[in-house]
This record gives structure tokens, sequence and C-alpha cells, in this order.
């Protein structure tokens, strides 16, 4: 009998023992994961964070570029991009780029209105860029039909003055009229009307983090240029007249001390 209690004894002390074991390497991989799911999960939020500042910084830049070009508030036409990316596959900050664009060669609010939509109905259609749209529709107006004489044939049925008038613009918003919405249908313009939607959301919440980017961009530039004048005060020292002062100097010392200990 007291062999058998023993037995039971050290039996169950052993199985205790293995458990309690298993039990710590478990808690100990439990917390290896949720360390590493933390420092991922940092990184993760880092850099979308970072994605986020850059997209609302980029509108941001789009936008002050447009108001300066037009030379007055350009909320209209920001209302207008935005407005219209929710009927095409084109971003509102592509659009804003476009608007500027127009802008800095000195057409009005009105002119830019009437254009945008035309210009994106005409990339739909033909497959270029809404950049390569704009840039050759504005070239109408000069009375030059440019690469669009190839895509839009009928328009070299028009004179140089008539295109000036913009008789031009006018067949091409007949002809091409929808050309945008109707992407919106396919399956690449929902997943870009998508895309638009998930940027939108990224400048949002880049917004909020953009004062405390713009804060610590200014004080990374401060430090960077006071780090710069020190280097460069290092660089004006004579290290070998210094080292001499100092054997110099520390030798009348020395012989200071040694005189008035005599």
């Amino acid at each position: 009998m007291p062999n058998f209690l023993i037995n039971v004894t050290t039996k169950g002390a052993k199985t205790a023992s293995s458990s309690i074991k298993r039990l710590s390497g478990s808690l100990m991989s439990l917390s290896k994961v949720a360390m590493v799911g933390a420092t991922g999960g940092a990184i993760a939020l880092g850099v979308a964070m970072k994605k986020a500042t850059s997209a609302a910084a980029e509108q941001e830049l789009q936008e002050k570029k447009l108001t300066q070009a037009l030379g007055k508030n350009a909320d209209a036409l920001i209302k207008q991009a935005g407005a219209l990316q929710q009927s095409s596959r084109f971003g509102d900050e592509a659009i804003i780029q476009q608007q500027a664009y127009l802008a800095s060669i000195g057409m009005s609010e009105q002119q830019i209105r009437e254009m945008i939509p035309v210009t994106m109905d005409l990339a739909a259609a033909t497959g270029m860029s809404l950049e390569s749209a704009v840039k050759n529709t504005a070239k109408t107006l000069s009375g030059m039909t440019g690469e669009l004489g190839e895509s839009v044939g009928s328009l070299r049925d028009l004179s140089a003055e008539e295109l000036k008038a913009g008789e031009g613009i006018n067949m091409m918003r007949k002809l091409f009229k929808g050309a945008a919405e109707g992407e919106v249908k396919t399956m690449a313009g929902a997943m870009d009307q998508a895309q638009n939607a998930i940027g939108d959301a990224a400048e949002a919440l880049g917004d909020l983090a953009l004062p405390l980017a713009k804060a610590g961009s200014a004080m990374t530039k401060e430090f960077a240029e006071k780090a710069e004048a020190a280097f460069d005060a290092l660089g004006d020292i004579d290290f070998g007249k210094t080292f001499e002062n100092m054997k110099t100097n520390m030798g009348a010392l020395t012989g200071m001390i040694i005189d008035s200990f005599k």
C-alpha cells in the first residue's frame, strides 16, 4: 500500500509538472504571438497613416495649384471634380489637376466647367488619358485639331475659326456624351470607383493627421538646419592651434601648482 501511494504521488507530481510546463510553453507562445501581432499592427498602422497623409497632402497640393492658377477661390471647381468622380472612373484629384492646367493657360472658370466633362467623355470613348484629352481639346480653341484630327475625323471638317469659336468642343460633346458615365457600369469602372472611394477615405484620415505631420516636418527641418550649422562651426575650428593652446595653458597651470607648493 505505501509503495502504491508513493507511485501515485510520484506520477501525479510528474504529470502536474509536465502540465505546468506545457501550460507555461503555451502562454509563452501566446505572448510571442501577441507581441508579434502588436508590432505588426503598429507597423501596419504607421504605413497606413503615411499613405493617408501623403494622399491628403497631394490633394491639398492640387487644390492649391488650382486656386493659384485661377487667381481666386476655386471651391466651385473643386466641388465639380468631386461630383464628376461619383459618375466616372476618374478621381477628383486627377480632375482637379487638369482643371488647374486649363486655368494656367488662361481659361475662365466657366470655360473649365464646360470643357472638363467633355474631355472625360472623350478619354472614355477613345481610350486616351484624361491629361491627353484635356490638352488636345484645349488646342482646338487655337484653331488646331492636333492628335484629335486622327481620332475624331469629323473635326477636320471645321475651319480654324469654327474651332476657335468652340465648335469642336460642341461637336465632341454631342459625339461622346455619356461615355464616362457609361464606364461606371462595367466591372473595371466599378473597381476604379471603389478605389477612388478608398482614396477619399484615406484623404479624410490624412486630413486629421496632416497638421501633426506638418509640425513634425517643421521640427525635423529645424533640427537638420541646426545640426548643419553645428557641423559647419566644427569645420571652422583649427584643432591644431586648439591643442597647442591647451598644452601651453596646461603647462602654465602645472607650473603654478608646483610653484604654490614650493
